[in-house]
């Protein structure tokens, strides 16, 4: 029976919420926002109903609604939400089912028809169809897939593991009905505006000729952090093994490039880490496992490399 459950929550994209992640200086400001206590709370995904409880456990919570395509307790609903979604809510608090389509596909697991490549963006879409405000814990990857980014309120990264059997990095989203700026929390700690840590990003205005998964390459790049330090770094391409580097490597890899090599990965190791530090590396996307320094391990996409590479060139 455990394995037979264990199937049905990884086919329905169930992973459920273990530690209370409400407890929050922005998300208290959109409770204001939304006056949650006086309203109806729905909960269209709600697993064993424990986001319900915990918003309970903070007094943010006298009336709810519930449901589950598979109710782990009395009171929640049974009903299919990514087909019938409920009516006739103004707050919905949620944490959605999680599912990439290629892993659905690979495992012959059914998939909902829509364009988007993981199930929770197509479980946020008819919340925000329905509902004027929106709190969802989504994978913190959300921050990069630009996508409703206009309704966001506050993005929340929860630097602790969330989940009791997974160690998927996560968000605490939160949508308002209007267009709005964007707050940005690293947990307790207000970062800023996210237009104002998006123009701390490099934005070269032109292109050097560099080659990425070059065997050859005297620019090596290790692009995801150990599992104790954050650690991404440029080095010498030939501390880097080149039967380690392929077309599909995201980890590391080796890039030629017509420059002087040893001034170049000072300047540019002094770029990543300024940038980190300065954006709480909100744009490197989450990598699962925690560090020993109890932070998600962060990977550099080659996209942001080769724009911090063309900056640094022409610098």
């Amino acid at each position: 029976m455990a394995d037979f459950f264990k199937y049905n929550k990884r086919a329905n994209g169930q992973y459920f919420t273990s530690h209370n992640p409400f407890e929050n200086q922005g998300f208290k400001n959109w409770c204001e926002e939304c006056d949650i206590t006086n309203t109806t709370i729905l909960e269209p995904f709600a697993g064993s109903n424990n986001l319900i409880s915990m918003l309970q456990n903070l007094s943010l919570c006298y009336d709810f609604k519930s449901f589950d395509i598979e109710p782990q307790n009395k009171d929640i609903q049974r009903q299919d939400t990514l087909k019938d979604f409920p009516k006739g809510y103004k707050v919905c608090v949620t944490n959605p089912p999680y599912l990439a389509q290629n892993s659905a596909s690979r495992r012959n697991i059914d998939y909902p028809a829509t364009t988007y490549d993981d199930m929770y963006k197509f479980a946020l879409e008819k919340c925000l169809d329905n509902c004027d405000y929106v709190a969802a814990i989504i994978p913190a990857s959300f921050i990069n897939a630009n996508i409703f980014l206009s309704r966001l309120s506050a993005y929340i990264l929860l630097n602790t593991k969330m989940f009791d059997d997974t160690d998927h990095p996560v968000c605490l989203a939160l949508f308002n009905k209007n267009q709005t700026q964007t707050k940005v929390y690293d947990n307790q700690k207000y970062i800023g505006l996210l237009k104002d840590l998006k123009s701390q990003l490099p934005n070269p205005t032109r292109k050097t000729n560099m080659k990425f998964n070059d065997k050859q390459g005297r620019l090596g790049l290790i692009a995801i952090d150990n599992t104790k330090t954050p650690s991404i770094k440029f080095c010498h391409g030939n501390l880097i093994d080149a039967n380690k580097v392929s077309y599909s490597s995201r980890s590391i890899t080796r890039i030629s490039i017509d420059a002087d090599i040893n001034k170049l990965i000072v300047q540019l190791n002094h770029t990543i880490s300024s940038l980190r530090e300065s954006t709480s590396d909100i744009f490197l996307t989450p990598f699962k496992g925690m560090r020993a320094d109890n932070r998600y391990r962060r990977r550099l996409d080659y996209k942001l490399a080769r724009d911090v590479i063309n900056e640094v060139y022409f610098s």
